[in-house]
């Protein structure tokens, strides 16, 4: 008879000297285990296969519908990557590097590039700009919350989250310890 018991782990970071901060940041990771009775034996399951990561997204995906705070889910020092492909502008294109967890529930101010290179439509000169990206305001235009059943979801850390039709969704790349080390919002024109 096979039982899993599923364990949340809380840890607290604070600052060197041992005292809470005021950027104090807590971190919940979900460590799925497999208990086999009849071998008397315990197995816990390889962040590979997914299981740990899947779960750390569903969890997130229910804040994000929510309007929660997501800052529990993602690392001390992450990216965000911005790409968007629209039929007459091109493609739309920004990073920014070494956020703190706290400034995914805040707008994101990045420098993106635009190609001009659409094809509907003529072809424009290069620009580039400050885009000002909020992910709360921007999923409020989806019509769905889902986490697709892809044949590799979880592999390699990598989590897809799709909204608004297929065209907008979100990429989640997870570290060893169950945490959001660099999020893409990716926008493609279904034209």
């Amino acid at each position: 008879m096979k039982r899993i018991i599923t364990l949340s782990v809380l840890a607290l970071i604070t600052s060197s000297c041992g005292q809470a901060t005021k950027k104090q940041t807590e971190t919940v990771s979900e460590i799925i285990i497999e208990q086999n009775d009849e071998k008397n034996e315990t197995v816990v399951e390889k962040n590979s296969d997914g299981k740990i990561y899947l779960r750390s997204a569903e969890d997130f995906l229910k804040q994000l519908m929510n309007g929660g705070k997501l800052q529990l889910f993602f690392s001390d020092n992450w990216t965000f990557i911005y790409h968007e492909d629209n039929r007459c502008d091109g493609s739309t294109d920004g990073e920014k590097r070494n956020l703190s967890p706290f400034e995914i529930n805040e707008i994101i101010k990045l420098k993106v590039k635009n190609n001009g290179d659409g094809w509907d439509c003529d072809k424009k000169e290069p620009t580039e700009f400050y885009l000002n990206f909020n992910l709360k305001e921007q999923v409020k235009k989806w019509d769905r919350f889902e986490i697709p059943n892809y044949e590799n979801q979880g592999k390699d850390g990598i989590i897809h989250v799709v909204g608004g039709g297929e065209s907008d969704y979100i990429v989640l790349h997870y570290n060893e310890y169950n945490l959001i080390v660099k999020m893409e919002y990716r926008s493609e024109d279904p034209g």
